[in-house]
């Protein structure tokens, strides 16, 4: 009886350990969401358009982390690599980046016991992350066990450091949360020819129609995509809630 007991209580924990270290296990896109990520699969750049909270931000971090490990769910139509890659993950600057991209891929800045709880899962780390310069309990890099065996790299970069500091080798994926200058935009772009890699935005088009906005609501291309969001595709808020939110 009591080995019983003891077994049932390890399987608990594996449980709740899987739900705590593995979050992306437990993902299922909305229907705007899983468009955005099979886009991935025939372009070279795309844009999420949504609101604040319907989901946007969660997208990108979801497609950034399966690239690194390459454990790509039965589901998944988009981008696929079968290699270890390396990937930028940008935003305004660098406490935004720590605060909202590095929360959602890592878990809470800061707190120790709590690195690995994000979309990275803590069994593929490799290593302790580099710090970055400037920002309290920012990381810079990280490296992060991919399938295949080799090791993917990731770096948190911030608009605020300028078009120089994204100047350098090919990158093969590259999440845009929130709205970059063109000229650093473009720069990006640049590190995506030698690798044939791709890039992902994640934003609200809060600064009306700037050159990068514009790039995609009006200029068509066959290796670019626009998927638009709205409230009414963000399934984890409550109908009334959102009816409350419109009004």
């Amino acid at each position: 009886m009591t080995s019983d007991l003891n077994d049932l209580e390890a399987t608990l924990q594996a449980a709740v350990d899987r739900r705590r270290f593995r979050k992306y296990d437990f993902f299922t896109p909305y229907p705007k969401q899983q468009q955005f990520f099979d886009l991935g699969a025939s372009v070279k750049e795309r844009l999420l358009s949504a609101g604040n909270q319907n989901g946007k931000t969660f997208a990108g971090g979801y497609e950034t982390a399966v690239h690194l490990t390459g454990e790509y769910p039965d589901w998944w139509l988009g981008r696929r690599w079968n290699r270890p890659t390396i990937q930028w993950a940008a935003g305004v600057s660098g406490l935004v980046v720590r605060d909202v991209q590095q929360f959602l891929l890592c878990g809470p800045p800061g707190v120790e016991d709590e690195q690995g709880t994000g979309m990275i899962p803590k069994e593929n780390w490799v290593g302790k992350p580099s710090s970055a310069r400037g920002v309290a309990d920012a990381y810079d890099t990280m490296a992060v066990r991919h399938k295949s065996g080799g090791t993917s790299l990731l770096t948190f970069k911030s608009y605020e450091q300028g078009r120089g500091k994204f100047q350098g080798k090919g990158v093969d994926f590259e999440w845009w949360d929130e709205e970059p200058p063109d000229d650093v935009y473009q720069e990006g772009m640049a590190r995506l020819i030698a690798t044939g890699g791709c890039a992902a935005m994640t934003f609200t088009p809060l600064n009306g129609m700037t050159l990068v906005v514009t790039r995609f609501f009006s200029e068509q291309s066959n290796n670019r995509a626009l998927v638009q969001m709205t409230i009414d595709d963000a399934l984890h808020i409550p109908a009334e809630e959102r009816a409350q939110r419109i009004a």
